[in-house]
């Protein structure tokens, strides 16, 4: 079935990304590939299935509900938690053989009262707070104190950027901070005769930025799924990665309106002409927020520009084909094509690269195109 609204992934695009990707990286370092917000709005089931295809060591994702879905789409590989797990849904952990991030020392100990309560150890990673002042544990008798709980098996230590993307003096120096706090720590276990386990600090941007820091993994989603932050898209294109989302709608209907009318809710257009319109089927439930129409945005329709008319309403907004030849159920770009790269349309609507993929409707169907894997 057709539907009006449709993400594209080109699957080729990410397999080449990923390739890119192992080649900037030492030859050991695993990948965590980061799959939250629904894959980076490309699917998260469809993406983590990609991912095993690709050899990929570790999935990443946000929470349980999340998790159990990529293990009820048939999903096998290692699954991390980034996020807290409440004390009621603990024994889903064990359930659907999970990896938990432990956020501070009073959640470890919880999670370490349940695995002893029920006779289990739990799988978890502990994260560090070196800035980004989230999620994590900075005291250091804590951390080491966290690797000798009962009931909880650290597989794992790990801390996050606060931005690496940023290349301003003042930034950079902040990221090295952080790079050295988290060595810190782990040469004070080593020295404790504790094993780490895998240690990961690297996100997207810090290895665009740093390349391989020499930590065990990288966790990455943005570089595979073609999505940078504006600093470093001309880096990004230079050493070759490809864009790989495109989102398309449909023309729902055309109609003729005259001079003097009226176009969208609040009057918010005044028609000073004779104007030829046409209805999208797309609105902001389905990611397509109302900054595009208010900061002068527009569509293209068979290859030709068309700006919004009025406002975006929650399931339709309406475009000016005054001057093209189309008709009802054309398709309709939005962004992902050479006339309007996803980013130029963040360029108009003011957001970051994640908050719009991330806002793209959840049941939108994504397609996958130039499929390298049946």
């Amino acid at each position: 079935m057709i539907e009006s609204v449709t993400v594209y992934v080109d699957e080729a695009a990410v397999v080449h990304n990923t390739k890119l990707l192992r080649k900037t990286l030492n030859p050991n370092t695993r990948i965590i590939s980061v799959i939250k917000a629904n894959g980076y709005g490309l699917g998260m089931v469809q993406l983590a299935l990609l991912s095993e295809k690709m050899n990929i060591d570790i999935l990443a994702v946000l929470d349980v509900a999340q998790a159990i879905e990529l293990r009820e789409g048939g999903v096998t590989a290692p699954i991390l938690l980034m996020g807290a797990t409440l004390v009621s849904n603990f024994e889903l952990l064990i359930k659907y053989d999970l990896i938990q991030v432990l956020i501070d020392y009073d959640y470890a100990q919880k999670l370490s009262d349940f695995g002893l309560e029920h006779n289990e150890v739990v799988k978890t990673h502990l994260k560090v707070n070196t800035g980004l002042n989230r999620l994590g544990m900075r005291d250091y008798d804590e951390i080491e104190a966290t690797y000798n709980l009962p009931g909880i098996e650290v597989q794992g230590i790990y801390s996050h950027f606060v931005e690496a993307q940023a290349y301003e003096v003042d930034a950079v120096e902040f990221s090295k901070a952080q790079i050295s706090e988290f060595k810190s720590v782990l040469k004070r276990l080593e020295e404790q005769g504790i094993n780490p386990g895998l240690t990961h600090m690297q996100n997207s941007p810090s290895v665009l930025h740093f390349g391989d820091l020499g930590f065990d993994a990288v966790r990455c989603g943005m570089v595979m799924f073609g999505l940078f932050h504006p600093s470093q898209k001309a880096y990004a294109d230079q050493e070759g990665y490809k864009d790989v989302v495109r989102l398309e709608s449909r023309i729902a209907m055309i109609r003729n309106i005259r001079k003097g009318e009226f176009v969208g809710y609040g009057r918010s257009f005044y028609a000073d002409r004779d104007i030829r319109l046409a209805t999208i089927s797309a609105g902001y439930c389905d990611g397509v927020m109302k900054q595009l129409s208010l900061n002068g945005g527009g569509v293209y329709i068979n290859g030709t520009w068309c700006p919004i008319l009025g406002d975006i309403a929650m399931s339709q907004f309406m475009v000016d084909v005054t001057h093209v030849a189309c008709e009802p159920e054309d398709v309709v770009m939005i962004f992902g094509g050479p006339q309007q790269t996803i980013y130029d349309y963040i360029a108009i609507t003011g957001q970051s690269i994640n908050e719009l993929v991330s806002h793209l409707r959840y049941n939108i169907p994504r397609v996958y195109e130039n499929k390298i894997f049946d």
